[in-house]
C-alpha cells in the first residue's frame, strides 16, 4: 500500500518561513507586556502582571478606549488612520508611552494591541487606555518577510522607546516626539572581562575592588569578576512588597503617587517605601491612603467606597 502525502509547494513554504522569521523579529522588537490573568486570575483583568517594552506615538490619528472590552480597533492604510470598530474616548496625543501586549501577522495586516504605560486624560476620564493598531501592507511584503520595509512603516507612528522617529513626507517633523534610552540588556555570559560589560551595559552605578575580586554593580543586578573575568552575576534588588488592593464594589481604578497602574482586584508589586495609594470609581468619594510598606511584606488593602 503507498501512502502519499501532500507536498507544499516551495513558494509557500518559503512564505512561512518568512512569517515566522519576522514574528520573531517583531517580538525581539516589542517585547510584550502581560497583562491580567495569572494563577487564579488574583492580578485582575486589567492589572499588568509583567511590564516588556515601552513604544512611544508620535504623530496624532490615533485613538483609545477606557474599557478594554470596548478595545478601540484602529487601522492604518496609506498613512492614514480610522477607528473601525470599538470605543474611542480618547485621541491619543504624540509622547504618549504604551506597553505592547499582543502582536499579529495576517495575509495583508501586521497589528499591535497596545496598552498605555500611565493614565491619559480624556473629556470624561483619566485612566488607562487601551488600543489595537493595524497596519495594512501588501501580500508580498508580509510574504517576503522583511522587517526594515515593515519597521519602516509602523516607525511613522510608534517607535521603540530609546529609538528616533524620522519624519516622512507625510509625517511634519514637529510630529516627531523625543524619547529617552531604555536599560541595555545583555547576555552576561562568564569570562566576560570588564570592558566587554561596560562596553555592553555602560558605566556602572558602583565599582569597588579588592585584591583580585572586582563588582560591578547596575540596577538590579552585582557582577562579580576574578582576574579581570566574570565569574558571577547576582540580584541585589530588595525583596519587592506584595500589595493585594481590592474594593467594594469591584473594578475601582487604583492610582499610585498619583499615578493610574491598574484596577481592583489587583496584586501589585512595588519596591519598598511610602506611597500615595487611592482607589477611584465614578459616583462615589474618592479612597485614599498613605502605607508604609516593608520589604518582603505583604499588604492587604480593602476599599470600601461610599457615594
Amino acid at each position: 500500500m503507498l501512502f502519499l502525502g501532500t507536498a507544499v509547494p516551495p513558494v509557500l513554504a518559503q512564505n512561512q518561513d518568512n512569517r515566522v522569521a519576522l514574528e520573531s523579529s517583531l517580538r525581539s522588537r516589542y517585547p510584550l507586556t502581560i497583562v491580567g490573568g495569572g494563577f487564579m486570575a488574583i492580578h485582575g483583568e486589567n492589572a499588568v502582571r509583567r511590564t516588556g517594552g515601552v513604544v512611544v506615538l508620535v504623530r496624532k490619528g490615533l485613538y483609545g478606549s477606557y474599557d478594554r472590552s470596548r478595545l478601540a480597533s484602529n487601522e492604518v492604510k496609506n498613512g492614514k488612520a480610522d477607528v473601525f470598530s470599538g470605543g474611542s474616548d480618547v485621541e491619543l496625543g504624540p509622547g504618549e508611552r504604551f506597553y505592547v501586549n499582543a502582536i499579529h501577522v495576517g495575509p495583508e495586516t501586521l497589528t499591535l494591541a497596545l496598552v498605555s504605560v500611565g493614565a491619559i486624560s480624556g473629556s470624561t476620564r483619566t485612566s488607562r487606555a487601551w488600543c489595537s493598531v493595524s497596519f495594512y501592507f501588501t501580500k508580498d511584503a508580509l510574504a517576503q518577510g522583511d522587517p526594515e520595509k515593515i519597521y519602516a512603516v509602523i516607525d511613522q507612528w510608534l517607535v521603540p522607546e530609546g529609538s528616533s522617529a524620522t519624519a516622512s513626507p507625510s509625517m511634519p517633523s514637529s510630529a516627531a516626539a523625543p524619547v529617552s534610552p531604555p536599560p541595555r540588556a545583555i547576555d552576561l555570559k562568564p569570562g566576560m572581562t570588564r570592558d566587554d560589560i561596560v562596553s555592553a551595559m555602560g558605566t556602572p552605578v558602583q565599582e569597588t575592588g579588592f585584591e583580585d575580586h572586582r563588582w560591578l554593580t547596575y540596577q538590579g543586578i552585582t557582577i562579580t569578576l576574578e582576574q579581570g573575568k566574570l565569574i558571577s552575576v547576582e540580584d541585589n534588588a530588595p525583596p519587592l512588597v506584595q500589595v493585594k488592593v481590592s474594593s467594594d464594589p469591584d473594578g475601582a481604578d487604583i492610582f499610585l503617587e498619583g499615578s493610574f497602574v491598574s484596577s481592583t482586584p489587583a496584586v501589585l508589586k512595588l519596591q519598598a517605601g511610602t506611597y500615595k495609594v487611592i482607589v477611584r470609581m465614578s459616583g462615589y468619594t474618592d479612597w485614599e491612603r498613605e502605607v508604609k510598606m516593608l520589604a518582603g511584606a505583604e499588604v492587604n488593602l480593602n476599599a470600601k467606597l461610599s457615594k
